[in-house]
This record gives structure tokens, C-alpha cells and sequence, in this order.
């Protein structure tokens, strides 16, 4: 069993302040109007991404403007528009999705009409950028939970569903229609969950070929089951396994999860444990599902020991005694079938105004037989105030063969700019971070719109940004790293 901890050499690494400037050129750029959508939540947004690649050589930007419409836009990567379209939304209709597949981007949105929610779905032809009438794919009580959508990978396959709850807002059964890409109902689906006692959450993940993945939290955020339904079968396959209880004398629950289909076939999932008394945290749970096999291969636990923390507060030279605020963000699997997780420290510093805080990065890795690889922690210092939120700090990842890169606006050694770290996920060793020397402006002014970025390759990136000398306000870039 190959297991190799790392932590120690790579936290002195990857603390300190010194930079390298890399050799970077804007090879295009065209002006960026970009006006905030107030009824966005700053703290989880809706809608991570809102640029997609559509094709080797184009993508399209989703874009909220003024009077509530959001415009879709496609571009080449030479930053040509080919088209744009309007998508005027009524008052209180908000955007919950955006997708693409071979020949249609994909638009969902959530409106109340009278006593209930409806779910719309927009279809976008990708050549021409012509749209229909929106197709109503659900509805459900206004009074209850907010409904959902899930999309596949490929966006060939979309699912509309509704939660059914006790008194006490606990998951009982959850329902809805498949729909193809093109919008076309394929199957009402209905889950009936009252075998499993206390559901506080639930995450649908779609697979391109209709299977869908329930992962249940529930025996009060002590159980974690998942449950396989195939397209045209009411019967689900099933795994289920106690992850909190008593561990060494210590109450453990359930604190957060993070759950991926890969384009193996196969369902990952990540748990960060807590302890009930004092809400330290104890442990990070990983396990993949063989659901053919009929298997479920765990990781050994890695546990957030008082050695670990006191390394962290180190770093970051805080006067805190245990974690805080982390939270599972991202999980990557490599074409070597090495998974690799990442927890992120972010938080609030409390108050309506208070300004958004992100901070260090905990990196996890695990071979293909799941055997823990190596584990490393990444230090960076971004803060951003509560009107911006997380729109422009926290991460950009990008994973290429076995690279991990990364892009970040920070400040460092007193420079302000956006930098790039690249992290080989065969062994977790990590550059310095590089500053691309893009001349970014400090000041009030919003200088990065992290969820238009686009990897186009590992160092050719299409990011909007506020640059040069003169603040002549936010541009859509495409930046080559040398």
C-alpha cells in the first residue's frame, strides 16, 4: 500500500509570500458590461459557471443585465461575438441552471405564479442563437421546499424534481419529469424515501445515459445512503453506511458532503465529520460506488488531528486553536483514476456588510484503489467586501492530465493581480504562485468575474478582468501563460 504524507514540507512551501512573474499576454480583449443581480446569493451562487465551451474553438457567457434579462453570448475564442440573445425574465424569476450540449445551450429558471413554483426551461439553438417559447418542466406548491434541477455532464439529459416533506421540512419523497436535451419529456420519476428516517438533504447527480444518484443525509446527518434509479426501472440499487456515531469517546455527525459522477461511470463522494461538542472538526470520509459491482471501496480515514491544526494556525501565524469555516468544494479524478478532493476555508467576519473571506485550500489524494496518496494544504489571502461576495475570490481550477491549476486574485508581497499555481496530482507537489503581471487596478472597483472564466488549455484562459494602467473598466480577456 503506497501512502506518502507530505503535509509538512509542502505547508512551509506553500506559505510564502514570495512570487514569481510569469510571462503572460492578453492576445485579445473587447469591453464587459456587467451589472450584479441583486437577488443573487453571494455566499452559494446559483450558478458557478456562467461561461461554457461549446466546441474547440467558442463558448457562450450568460450575462444579467438590467430590467431582469440576462443575455446569452457566444464568442470565438478569438473573442469574436457570433450572436446574442435576450431572455427577459418576469419579477422574482430567477436563473437556477445554465448548460450546453452538441447544439443547444440550456437556461432554467424558477418563478412563482400564485400559490406555486414553476420551472421553465429555455433552449438556445447554439448556431444561431434563436429560441422558443420556454417549455414548463415542473411545478409544485409555492409553500414548499424551493424545487431543483439537475443536469448531465453533456447536457443531453435534465431532470426537474420537487421535494415532498413532513411538518418538519424532512425529505419523504421526491418526484419530477427526464427530459432529453432538446426538452422533450422522457419519464415521470417519483423516489418514495419514507424507509429512510430523517432526510435533511438530499443531491441529485445526473448521468449523460438518465441514471440518476440520490445521496441521502439522514438519522439526524448520521447516515449517508445512495440510491441508483436506471431510466424506465422503479427499483433502486442501494448502499448505505453509518458515518457518524461514537468514535473514541466522542459524538461525530455529519457536517459536509460533496458528491461527482466521473466520466468513469462511477459516483465519488467526500464527508467532513464534526464532533457534537465544540464543533471541531474530526474527519474527511471519502468513498467511491461500484454500483455494477455491487461495491463500496473506502478510504481510510484521514483525521483532523491537533498536530494537523496546529500546522494550519501556523501558516496563517492566527491565533485560532481549530479549524474553521472549511468546506468541501471540489472533487478531480485523474486519467490515472487517482481522486483528489479540495476543502476551502470561507467565511463572513459577521455582520450585514461584513466583507467575504477566502482563504486556505486543503488538497486530499487517493489512488485508484482509494489508499490515501498524499495530502498537502495551500495558503492564500483574499477578502473581498459583501456586495461583491464570492464572485471574484476563492478558486478557479482547471485539471489537465495529471495538472491541477489554479488561478486566484490576491495580493501578495503587495502586488495585485490574478496568480496561477499548477499542482502535479501524482505527487501534490505545487509551483509558487505566479503573477501574471496583468496591471489589475486596486480599488473599489470589481477587478475579476471568477465565473466567466474558461480553461481553453492549461495556460490559455479566457477570464474577465479590469486592467492596465487606466481603469477603462472590465474586459473579457484571453490570456496566454508562457
Amino acid at each position: 500500500m503506497k501512502k506518502h504524507f507530505i503535509l509538512p514540507a509542502l505547508l512551509c512551501l506553500l506559505c510564502l509570500p514570495q512570487f514569481i512573474r510569469a510571462q503572460s499576454k492578453i492576445k485579445a480583449a473587447v469591453n464587459f458590461t456587467y451589472q450584479p443581480n441583486p437577488d443573487e446569493d453571494q455566499y452559494n451562487p446559483r450558478l458557478p459557471h456562467k461561461s461554457i465551451a461549446v466546441g474547440p474553438d467558442a463558448f457562450v457567457t450568460l450575462n444579467h443585465s438590467t430590467g431582469g434579462k440576462y443575455t446569452l453570448t457566444k464568442y470565438t475564442t478569438e473573442l469574436k461575438q457570433l450572436w446574442s440573445a435576450g431572455i427577459p425574465l418576469a419579477p422574482e424569476e430567477t436563473v437556477e441552471a445554465f448548460a450546453a450540449n452538441l447544439t443547444d445551450a440550456l437556461v432554467v429558471t424558477r418563478q412563482l405564479q400564485g400559490q406555486n413554483q414553476v420551472l421553465q426551461g429555455y433552449r438556445i439553438n447554439l448556431k444561431t442563437g434563436q429560441h422558443e417559447q420556454p417549455v414548463q418542466l415542473l411545478q409544485a406548491p409555492a409553500k414548499g421546499r424551493r424545487a431543483g434541477v439537475a443536469i448531465s455532464s453533456d447536457g443531453s439529459k435534465v431532470l426537474a424534481f420537487r421535494y415532498l416533506t413532513d411538518n418538519s421540512f424532512r425529505i419523504q419523497q421526491i418526484s419530477g419529469t427526464l427530459y432529453t436535451g432538446s426538452l422533450q419529456a422522457e419519464q415521470d420519476v417519483m423516489y418514495n424515501l419514507r424507509d429512510v428516517a430523517g432526510i435533511l438533504t438530499a443531491d441529485i447527480q445526473l448521468a449523460n445515459t438518465g441514471e440518476q444518484y440520490l445521496s441521502l443525509i439522514s438519522d439526524e446527518m448520521n447516515r449517508l445512503t445512495v440510491r441508483k434509479y436506471s431510466p424506465g426501472s422503479k427499483q433502486a440499487k442501494v448502499m448505505s453506511v453509518l458515518v457518524g456515531g461514537v468514535f473514541d469517546g466522542q459524538k461525530v455527525y455529519i457536517r459536509d458532503t460533496r458528491f461527482k459522477l466521473m466520466d468513469n461511470g462511477l459516483l465519488y463522494g467526500a464527508v467532513l465529520t464534526a464532533e457534537e461538542k465544540g464543533g471541531a472538526y474530526h474527519s474527511l470520509k471519502a468513498v467511491k460506488y461500484d454500483f455494477e459491482n455491487e461495491d463500496m471501496v473506502f478510504a481510510e480515514e484521514f483525521r483532523f488531528s491537533p498536530d494537523y491544526v496546529r500546522q494550519v494556525n501556523a501558516l496563517d501565524k492566527s491565533s485560532n486553536t481549530k479549524l474553521h469555516d472549511i468546506y468541501l468544494t471540489d472533487l478531480f479524478l485523474t486519467p490515472e483514476q487517482r481522486l483528489v478532493l479540495v476543502a476551502e476555508q470561507k467565511y463572513t467576519e459577521g455582520g450585514d456588510n461584513a466583507p467575504y473571506v477566502a482563504k486556505e485550500l486543503h488538497l486530499f489524494a487517493y489512488d485508484r484503489y482509494m489508499n490515501h496518496d498524499w495530502s498537502s494544504v495551500l495558503m492564500k489571502q483574499q477578502q473581498a467586501p459583501a456586495s461583491e461576495g464570492f464572485s471574484g475570490i476563492s478558486y478557479s481550477p482547471n485539471l489537465q492530465g495529471n495538472t491541477l491549476s489554479l488561478l486566484t486574485l490576491e495580493t501578495l508581497s503587495g502586488k495585485y493581480d490574478l496568480y496561477f499555481r499548477q499542482i502535479d496530482t501524482a505527487t501534490g507537489k505545487a509551483t509558487a504562485p505566479q503573477s501574471l503581471n496583468l496591471g489589475i487596478p486596486a480599488g473599489k472597483n470589481l477587478a475579476y468575474l471568477k465565473a466567466y472564466t474558461t480553461w481553453l488549455t492549461e495556460k490559455d484562459i479566457i477570464a474577465v478582468i479590469r486592467s492596465g494602467k487606466k481603469d477603462t473598466g472590465l474586459q473579457l480577456s484571453r490570456i496566454q501563460i508562457k
